[in-house]
């Protein structure tokens, strides 16, 4: 049966999204490049902290560093068991996501080399939100108690409506503008009178 696998996910800091796979018995984490987990940021000390494999699983020890080593908001006054998905802080700007792999489930899942940025994982589409039923236009029939109008028709005949309103918007124009014309031709004292009166 495959051992179970333990992996740092960096959040904030230097290089989000980094994942370091911790596969030594002890690893030193701080700002030194001699360390395995190197963190180049001013809030992290040279040796700032170590992570231990025990039988228990990984103990963070803190190694008197001047800004701390914190654990889910908590600053370690003592070596501490880690449970998988506890956040780590290293000082205040750098936080890790340490996260283990049961046994029986590391068959199966592959984590992403070491050093590679972790991918979100697909997000599956949530299924559409079904759309609430349209009022009916008013004037439209009205379904009599259990029986139902299909929801075609009312909006067929609530179309049907506006074209109909357009169209006579339409002719009403077309209309005025005739009137206009023949005024114009045939009675053009009448049309200009009230013109004149005004001086123009």
């Amino acid at each position: 049966m495959p051992a179970a696998t333990y992996r740092l996910i960096v959040r904030t800091g230097p290089n989000p999204g980094v994942v370091i796979d911790l596969t030594k018995e002890v690893s030193m984490m701080g700002r030194d490049v001699t360390n395995d987990v190197v963190l180049g940021d001013a809030e992290v000390s040279r040796q700032h902290s170590r992570l231990t494999r025990t039988p228990a699983g990984f103990v963070l020890e803190d190694l008197g560093s001047t800004n701390g080593t914190f654990v889910n908001g908590d600053r370690l006054a003592a070596p501490r068991v880690l449970n998988s998905g506890d956040l780590l802080g290293l000082g205040e700007n750098v936080t890790l996501t340490f996260e283990s792999t049961a046994p029986e489930s590391a068959a199966t899942v592959m984590g992403p080399a070491a050093g590679r940025p972790v991918a979100a994982p697909p997000k599956t589409a949530a299924p559409p939100a079904e759309r609430p039923p349209r009022p009916a236009p008013a004037g439209a029939p009205v379904a009599a108690a259990g029986a139902a109008i299909p929801a075609a028709e009312g909006e067929k005949s609530g179309t049907r409506r506006w074209i109909i309103a357009g169209c006579g918007c339409l002719f009403l124009m077309v209309a005025c503008v005739g009137v206009l014309f023949l005024m114009d031709a045939y009675y053009p004292d009448i049309l200009y009178a009230p013109l004149r009166a005004l001086g123009f």
